[in-house]
C-alpha cells in the first residue's frame, strides 16, 4: 500500500473514530433521562418490573399485562440487576444497552485486527458506530437490541477463533441464549454451521447446530409449560399476526439501504466480483440495484419516509441520489482498474456468509409489519465487517500485485461517513423536555387514584406501583378474539383516576366512562416528543366521569349539570330552555349546552373573571355560522368559529388576550345557522 492510499485509509479511520466519540456523548448523556426517548423502553422496562414482582410476563391479554413479541432475556437480565441493589430504571436500562454495544464495537475491533491488522478493526467498529442514527439510535435504548446484538456477534465470534469442538458448542450456547434475547438468532445458526462445515468438516457444524437448538427447544419447552402455553403463543403465533411484505424483501428493503447505506451493498459488491468468479451473479446483483436506484430516481415526490426523515441531504430530494451514484463511480473505476484475477483476496468465505446472514436477517425484520429502522442493525453489524475486509483486500494486495487506484475505496468510504452525518442534538433531550416533564409529572400528581398511561407505563408504575398494559400490547393482541377483554369493563367501572394518551394513539372503550379533560400544550414542536421510533408525546388527559356541577366563576355554570341555566340567559330559541340531556361522543357528565336548527339564537354567561390564558372546552356540531364569542364589554377579544361536521365532542383551547388575565369576561354561545347544529360542555380556565 502507497503512502497517499494509506493516508486515505487513516482519514477514514479518523472520521470512524469521530462517530464513535459522538455515539459515546450521546449515550452517556440521555442514558439517566427519566422518559421514554423511544416510546416502547417504558413497556420494556414494565417486564422487568413484573419479574421483580415474583410475576409471570406471559399469560392471558388483560389491562394488567400484555407482553411484547420478544422473548424474556433482556428484562430477566434488568429485574436481576434490580434484585441485586441496582434499583430498576431507565438509567439501568440503558447501562446495560451501552455495555452491549460497547463489547459489540469491541468485538468487532477485534474481528477486524485479528484478520487484516489494527487499522481495519477501527474501522470496523467506527462503520457500525457510524450507522448509529441509520439503525434508530437504538444502540443504548432500552430495549433487547443492543445485548442482542453482542451475544449474537460474540457466538460468530466464538464460532470462528475457537476450532476445537468446545468451541463449537460454547458457540451454540450461546446462539441459544441469543435466541431467548431476541428470535432474530435463528437465521445464523445454519449460516454459521455451513461455514464451519466448509471450514472444518462436519462435527463441530453438527455440534453448533445440535447445542444451539436442543438449548433453544429446551427452554421453550420449560417457559411455555411454566406459562401455561402463552410463552409460544406470544413470541411464535403473536408475530403470525404481523403482516410480511414480499415487496419489501424483494425490493424496497435493497432501495432503502441503497440510498441509507449504499457502502453496505456496494463495496461487498466489488469484493464478491473478485472473491467470487462466478461473473453472473454479480451481474444479477448489480442489475437489481441499478433498478432499485432509477426506480427511486423516478419516484422523488415519495411520502416523506421514516427511514429517510434524518437525512441531511434529503431536500431538495434529488440529493438523495448523489452519495450512492458518488460511491458507486469511485468503486467502478477501481474495478475498471484491476480486472478479476489480478488481486489476491485474503478475506475468508466465513464473513461472506455472516454478510448474507446478516443481510437477509435484516431484509426479514423490514418486510414485517412495523418494522422500524432498527431492522438494519444486523446488515451494519456484518456489512461492518466485511467492508473493513474488503477494504484490506482492495488497497494492499501483495507485493507482486498492488491494486491501482487503491485509494478510491476508503475515498468511497469517505463519501459515505459524510452522508451518515447527522445532529446529535436532536438525538439528545434537553431542558426544554425536563421542563415539559416537569410539568407533566405536576399535573399528574393532581389526580385523584391510579393513572392509565398506556404508551408510558413505567411512569404510571412509578406513580402508582402498579403495572398496566403497554399501548403496543393493547394493538398486537387485537388479532386474538376479543384482544385485551376486560379492559372496556374496567375503564366502564373508573379503576382509573384519569387516562393520559398520546399523539397518534387511541385507547379502546375510554370515551363514555371518561371525558377529554385537557389536551396538553407544549412550548416547542419537540418538547418531551420521543426522539427515535414512533414520534409521540402525551397529547390528552381524560378523566373519570364526575357529573357534580362546577362553576366557571361565581354564580357561572361551566358544565350544565345543575339542571338549569345557572348563569346563563338565553336569547333566541336555540339552546332551549335548559341544558340538554341527550347523549354525545365524548360529554362530560349527563347534560351540555346544545343548539339544534332550524332554531337560532344566542347562550350569553354572566361576567365572570378570566382566570388563566386560555378558556378550555368540549365542544362538537356540525354546520357553520357557529360558535363561540369572549367579549370584554363590547368588543370581542377572543372567537372559535366551529366548522366541523363531526358529532363527537373534541377539546379546543381559546387563548386570551393577556391584558384578559382577572377581568371580567361575558362568553357568548352562538347559532346563526339553520341547518347547523353546536353542542358545548365542560368549559373551564387553563394556563
Amino acid at each position: 500500500m502507497g503512502r497517499a492510499t494509506r493516508l486515505w485509509l487513516d482519514a477514514a479511520v479518523a472520521i470512524g473514530a469521530v462517530y464513535l466519540g459522538t455515539f459515546a456523548l450521546i449515550a452517556l448523556s440521555r442514558a439517566a433521562y427519566p422518559f421514554e426517548i423511544e416510546w416502547m423502553e417504558g413497556g420494556m422496562l414494565t417486564h422487568a418490573a413484573r419479574l421483580v414482582e415474583g410475576q409471570r410476563i406471559y399469560a392471558a391479554p388483560s389491562a394488567d399485562f400484555v407482553p411484547f413479541f420478544y422473548t424474556p432475556g433482556y428484562p430477566a437480565l434488568l429485574a436481576l440487576l434490580a434484585k441485586l441493589g441496582f434499583g430498576l430504571s431507565f438509567g439501568l436500562a440503558r447501562g446495560v444497552s451501552i455495555l452491549g454495544t460497547a463489547i459489540t464495537l469491541g468485538l468487532l475491533f477485534r474481528i477486524g485486527q485479528r484478520e487484516a491488522g489494527w487499522r481495519y478493526g477501527a474501522l470496523a467498529a467506527g462503520i457500525y458506530a457510524a450507522l448509529f442514527r441509520t439503525n434508530g439510535a437504538f444502540y443504548d435504548l432500552a430495549r433487547p437490541d443492543a445485548v442482542f446484538m453482542a451475544i449474537l456477534v460474540g457466538a460468530v465470534y466464538v464460532a470462528r477463533y475457537r476450532p476445537s469442538l468446545w468451541g463449537a458448542a460454547a458457540a451454540g450456547a450461546l446462539f441459544a441464549l441469543g435466541f431467548f434475547t431476541k428470535q432474530t438468532v435463528s437465521v445464523f445458526v445454519p449460516a454459521t454451521a455451513l461455514a464451519l462445515f466448509l471450514e472444518r468438516g462436519w462435527r463441530p457444524a453438527a455440534l453448533l447446530t445440535g447445542v444451539a437448538v436442543g438449548l433453544s427447544a429446551a427452554g421453550i419447552w420449560a417457559l411455555n409449560r411454566a406459562h401455561d402455553g402463552w410463552f409460544w403463543t406470544y413470541i411464535f403465533q403473536g408475530h403470525q399476526g404481523h403482516l410480511f411484505y414480499w415487496k419489501n424483501i424483494l425490493m424496497e428493503y435493497w432501495r432503502d439501504v441503497l440510498f441509507l447505506a449504499p457502502a453496505l451493498l456496494l463495496v461487498p459488491l466489488l469484493w464478491f466480483g473478485h472473491r467470487v468468479p462466478v461473473r453472473i451473479l454479480s451481474i444479477l446483483l448489480a442489475a437489481h440495484w441499478t433498478y432499485a436506484f432509477v426506480f427511486r430516481a423516478r419516484t422523488l415526490d415519495y411520502v416523506p419516509h421514516m427511514y429517510y426523515r434524518e437525512l441531511w441531504y434529503e431536500a431538495p430530494r434529488w440529493q438523495i441520489l448523489v452519495p450512492p451514484a458518488l460511491i458507486a463511480v469511485l468503486l467502478a473505476a477501481h474495478r475498471w482498474r484491476n480486472p478479476v484475477g489480478r488481486l489476491t483476496i485474503r478475506t475468508q468465505p466465513f464473513w461472506l456468509l455472516m454478510f448474507v446472514a446478516g443481510a437477509g436477517a435484516s431484509g426479514l425484520n423490514h418486510s414485517t409489519q412495523w418494522a422500524y429502522s432498527n431492522c438494519f442493525m444486523l446488515l451494519s453489524a456484518f456489512g461492518a465487517i466485511l467492508i473493513a475486509l474488503a477494504t484490506r483486500d482492495l488497497m494492499e494486495g501483495t507485493s507482486a500485485s498492488r491494486p491501482r487506484w487503491g485509494a478510491l475505496v476508503p475515498a468511497a468510504l469517505l463519501v459515505q461517513f459524510v452522508a451518515w452525518a447527522y445532529s446529535p442534538a436532536v438525538q439528545t433531550p434537553d431542558d426544554g423536555d425536563r421542563q415539559a416533564l416537569a410539568r407533566l409529572h405536576a399535573r399528574l400528581a393532581q389526580v385523584d387514584g391510579k393513572v392509565f398511561f398506556p404508551a408510558h407505563p413505567f411512569t404510571a408504575y412509578q406513580r402508582d406501583g402498579v403495572v398496566h398494559v403497554h399501548q403496543m400490547g393493547i394493538q398486537d393482541v387485537a388479532f386474538m378474539k376479543g384482544g385485551v377483554k376486560d379492559l372496556a369493563p374496567r375503564l366502564r367501572q373508573g379503576e382509573w383516576g384519569a387516562v393520559v394518551v398520546d399523539e397518534q394513539n387511541r385507547v379502546p372503550g375510554v370515551m363514555g366512562p371518561y371525558y377529554l379533560a385537557e389536551r396538553l400544550h407544549y412550548p416547542t414542536a419537540q418538547a418531551l416528543r420521543t426522539r427515535t421510533g414512533f414520534l409521540v408525546r402525551p397529547a390528552e388527559i381524560w378523566v373519570r366521569q364526575d357529573p357534580a356541577p362546577r362553576p366557571l366563576g361565581p354564580g357561572v355554570s361551566a358544565n350544565f349539570e345543575d339542571g338549569a341555566w345557572v348563569g346563563w340567559r338565553t336569547e333566541g330559541a336555540a339552546f332551549g330552555a335548559s341544558p340538554s340531556k341527550a347523549r354525545r361522543h365524548g360529554m362530560q357528565g349527563h347534560a351540555l349546552a346544545q343548539a339544534q336548527g332550524p332554531a337560532q339564537g344566542r347562550l350569553i354567561s354572566d361576567p365572570v373573571p378570566a382566570e388563566g390564558a386560555a378558556l378550555s372546552l368540549l365542544v362538537g356540531g356540525r354546520g357553520g355560522r357557529t360558535g363561540l364569542r369572549v367579549r370584554q364589554g363590547d368588543a370581542v377579544i377572543a372567537q372559535w368559529p366551529h366548522r366541523s361536521h363531526r358529532g363527537d365532542l373534541t377539546r379546543v383551547r381559546l387563548a386570551l388576550p393577556a391584558a384578559a388575565m382577572g377581568q371580567p369576561v361575558t362568553l357568548e354561545l352562538y347559532d346563526d345557522d339553520p341547518k347547523g347544529d353546536l353542542w358545548v360542555d365542560d368549559l373551564r380556565w387553563t394556563d
